[in-house]
């Protein structure tokens, strides 16, 4: 876990007018500082995203297949201490199938089924392997993999702090530099962030389930917050 200041937005009164913040201003000697602060945290957790399809001639047939690897799967990820509370595949699609190769004509050619599945994986030792189980089961159709971490309102919390400490030690700063003393706190305006995420990786790359587990290591997921506050001037 790493922290580290960011920009700071200072301003004297006659700098800025109160029309460029929604924060208020006083109409008297004031002076306004933005903190900002950054916490960047690895990872702890994935979502997998997987699309578990079938093709047969009607459509009842199609869903058992479909429910067949899913069962597989949930095995297969059970063996690797996956949770069943972790796992969601609650939807199913049919759909007809159809050829249009044949003069433009649409041919009835069976019935598609597809049940997607959600999985949580918190080993990320573990997602080769899972990658390999689902492949195993015939399931060709990886959507994304999204990151996160557990803990993730702790850490907005301490990046938040962060924000306030900054916003503050950049006020004394400041008011110290210009022969100031600072007054007290007329105005806070908050302007929390949300997380900044990896870049989820997209069924391409998944498919080469086989590859090393270091392909799979990600960025740093970052957690900004960043405060303005308007002190009075003694």
């Amino acid at each position: 876990m790493h922290k580290k200041p960011l920009s700071a937005l200072l301003s004297l009164p006659l700098l800025f007018s109160s029309a460029v913040f929604a924060i208020a201003v006083p109409d008297a000697p004031h002076l306004m500082t933005q903190g900002e602060a950054s916490i960047s945290v690895a990872p702890d957790m994935a979502t997998l995203d997987l699309a578990v399809t079938a093709v047969k001639k009607d459509s009842r047939q199609a869903k058992e297949e479909v429910d067949t690897r899913v069962a597989a799967l949930f095995s297969g990820l059970s063996a690797l201490g996956v949770k069943k509370a972790d796992i969601d595949s609650g939807n199913l699609v049919t759909r007809p199938n159809y050829d249009y190769s044949k003069n433009g004509k649409r041919e009835l050619k069976g019935y598609s089924a597809e049940r997607t599945v959600t999985i949580r994986l918190y080993q990320l030792d573990n997602l080769s392997q899972v990658l390999d189980t689902a492949l195993a089961q015939g399931v060709q159709n990886v959507q994304r993999i999204r990151y996160g971490v557990r803990e993730s309102e702790g850490y907005q919390q301490q990046a938040r702090q962060a924000a306030m400490a900054h916003a503050r030690e950049l006020a004394g700063e400041l008011a110290s530099g210009f022969e100031q003393a600072l007054g007290e706190v007329y105005a806070i305006e908050y302007a929390g962030q949300p997380p900044v995420q990896p870049r989820p990786l997209g069924a391409t790359r998944m498919m080469a389930a086989d590859a090393a587990q270091e392909s799979y290591q990600q960025n740093e997921i970052e957690f900004t917050d960043r405060v303005r506050v308007v002190y009075t001037l003694k």
